[in-house]
């Protein structure tokens, strides 16, 4: 019997303890927390304003939208959804559910988290009010504290009214009127039960569950099926009614972007923001953004876009164009483009082009060309352009169906030959040209092995934001620099919280980076190619270099080009992959929007001129290699003199142990043979 009554002197003395913790705890907090009297004051503030790089012009601005519902305004089919959902015992209990605590002590130690919360609708409102959202015991307390603060101070109606008012729905939308008029189009008052229900669905997680993308549509219809499955349960609707609302379609909601400028690079710059503030509500964050957006290039490429694509769609069937500009030193993107009308759905004009992987066709062979260069390989180096079978019957052919028989490496880039550009591939070696790809950040194909010889015609899907930082590479001298669309971060109070600082690799030596660009530039080794569109790749005394790139069945068009201080890409096409008519190569779909692009700069004074400095001349003395294709040992395809692992070695004893010898070779006899 003592030990009895000592053990539960020692209980009574923990309990007593405890308790009198917990009311010291509670006076404390209370103490430290707002007075809930400013209830209906408080002013939704944040955001993230986004400007161009000048810090002058606004782009655009994300911010909160809000549509005030008193209580006699808020539907009851609004109202029974939320209680469902969130708090069905609201009417009845003081700020506080027993039950719900509990239920969330036993989730969160059966899974081992914070996940649950167990507030109710007071406890939420106290949250969204005074509180933030870390997930700790003492924020809950504090919670717990202020919600039973405001039930003592307020009725339920007016609790309820300044939830609904104030809860985040997404989007931008603070409370339910907003968030109405945003997603359905329509006042708070005229909202059906489905629409009720998706309310409250999204209420649970905006991020996961506001109709914006497929994903979050998936969700959405599953949370709010369970909603009305719980309002038919508590027999707040008919069956009929319960039927009815799960047929009802939920619509994927198009962001509503009014006075944005240079829509395509800002939603690009949004996303990067996402990426850099994952799980928290750009709306919430207080943000000045500092873009690298040069506003007068944007407006005359969007310019030209415009008016270049009508022309297009008129004559080659080519409804859309693109175009990306960067600066190569800095990897800055000053202008981007990325569909003729970012609010023209007809051509799924939100399709940001540049950032979508597509076949870039022969604007892959620079790439290609600079990976057999760094073998030590002479841009006078010979390969026969002749009909030849690679194997798997594939016989590539030239854009202008014919074959010129010996031609240099210099002559192959520049008139983008199709048979010297495979065999070209093969000689750098595949999986050279792999690593090349890999260092520019492009980690999104299937292994090289995949595409076959026919890699080497850029069949594999490239998005041009990389592509491009290639270019900017040979601009730059072989040094390849990161990419950014954001200069820097500044929070409301003035401090800076990211700068872009670039970042630079070398991927290819100087001397290649020189000498494909002095192939590009050269406007002799080109004119066979452009023929009469030759005057567009002219621009007086400024040296440009260019590619263009026509994929096969004239799907995409493009081209290339640079300065030392500018790169630029262009696409001309369909978004969808509708394939254009036979006329709508890159020289006549795309080069004239380049063409116009640089002329303009160069009339505005924007284009810095400058001259590139030029390669060193590479010599060795080996047949083919040396530009001799008669030698001692008669005519043979270049893979008779080389071995492609030591190119500058010894002659092969055996050429046939390379597989690709003899196709090659019977192309280059057969080709002889025909004189």
């Amino acid at each position: 019997m003592k030990k009895r009554g000592f053990l539960l002197k020692i209980i009574l003395s923990f309990l007593f303890l405890s308790f009198s913790f917990l009311i010291l705890v509670y006076f404390y907090l209370a103490s430290t927390l707002p007075d809930p009297n400013i209830l209906g004051e408080k002013i939704i503030s944040g955001g993230v304003e986004i400007y161009d790089r000048t810090e002058k012009v606004l782009l655009y601005k994300i911010g909160f939208r809000r549509q005030w519902v008193d209580y006699q305004e808020i539907p009851d089919k609004v109202i029974k959804a939320f209680l469902v959902s969130e708090d069905i015992d609201f009417f009845k209990h003081k700020g506080i559910s027993l039950r719900g605590i509990l239920r969330s002590i036993y989730l969160n130690l059966k899974t081992g988290s914070l996940t649950y919360g167990g507030s109710t609708i007071t406890q939420q409102l106290a949250r969204n009010l005074f509180l933030s959202h870390e997930k700790s015991f003492i924020r809950k307390l504090k919670e717990i504290i202020l919600a039973i603060k405001i039930e003592s101070r307020y009725s339920k109606e007016e609790i309820l009214t300044y939830y609904l008012n104030f809860i985040y729905l997404g989007e931008g939308n603070i409370g339910i009127g907003a968030a109405s008029d945003y997603y359905f189009n329509k006042k708070i008052q005229t909202v059906n039960w489905a629409e009720a229900a998706t309310l409250a669905a999204i209420a649970k997680s905006p991020a996961f569950y506001a109709p914006t993308s497929p994903e979050n549509l998936k969700r959405l219809k599953e949370r709010r099926d369970f909603i009305l499955k719980k309002l038919y349960e508590n027999n707040f609707i008919s069956e009929k009614e319960y039927q009815n609302s799960l047929q009802e379609e939920i619509g994927l909601v198009k962001n509503k972007y009014q006075g944005i400028i240079a829509p395509h690079f800002v939603m690009e710059v949004v996303n990067s923001l996402k990426k850099m503030f994952p799980n928290q509500s750009l709306e919430e964050l207080n943000l000045k953004v500092i873009t690298t957006l040069d506003v007068k290039i944007q407006k005359i490429a969007e310019e030209i876009i415009q008016k270049r694509a009508k022309e297009n769609k008129k004559k080659y069937g080519g409804a859309n164009a693109a175009l990306m500009a960067i600066n190569p030193q800095t990897g800055e993107v000053l202008a981007l483009v990325g569909s003729k009308d970012f609010f023209d759905e007809s051509i799924d004009g939100q399709v940001n082009v540049p950032f979508r992987p597509r076949q870039p066709g022969s604007a892959i062979k620079p790439l290609i060309y600079a990976a057999l260069f760094e073998l030590g390989y002479p841009d006078k180096t010979i390969v026969f352009d002749v009909p030849t079978d690679f194997g798997n019957n594939y016989r590539p052919k030239n854009f202008d169906n014919l074959f010129k028989g010996p031609v240099t490496l210099r002559q192959a880039l520049a008139e983008s030959r199709n048979v010297p550009s495979v065999k070209v591939y093969y000689l750098a070696i595949p999986e050279r040209v792999e690593n090349l790809i890999k260092e520019l950040g492009i980690d999104y194909l299937k292994p090289i092995n995949y595409y076959g010889l026919s890699f080497g015609l850029g069949t594999a899907e490239i998005r041009m934001a990389d592509l491009i930082r290639f270019y900017g590479a040979l601009a730059n001298d072989g040094v390849l620099v990161s990419q950014s669309l954001i200069l820097k971060i500044i929070q409301r109070d003035g401090e800076v919280i990211y700068e872009y600082f670039p970042q630079e690799k070398r991927i290819i030596s100087t001397e290649t980076a020189r000498l494909v660009t002095d192939i590009l530039k050269d406007k002799e080794a080109r004119r066979g190619l452009f023929q009469r569109s030759f005057y567009l790749t002219d621009f007086g005394s400024d040296e440009v270099a260019l590619k263009t790139g026509t994929t096969q069945f004239y799907q995409d068009a493009w081209t290339f080009g640079y300065t030392k201080n500018l790169a630029v890409g262009v696409w001309a096409g369909n978004t969808s992959g509708k394939r254009m008519n036979s006329l709508g190569a890159s020289l006549v779909a795309a080069l004239p929007i380049f063409h116009d692009f640089l002329v303009k700069l160069q009339e505005e004074g924007i284009l810095i001129e400058n001259k590139f400095d030029p390669p060193e001349q590479r010599i060795v003395n080996k047949p083919m290699l040396n530009g001799n294709w008669v030698s001692e040992y008669g005519i043979h395809d270049i893979l008779f003199y080389v071995n492609r692992y030591d190119p500058l070695g010894p002659i092969p004893e055996n050429p046939y142990q390379d597989p690709q010898f003899e196709k090659w070779e019977i192309g280059v006899q057969k080709w002889l043979n025909s004189f």
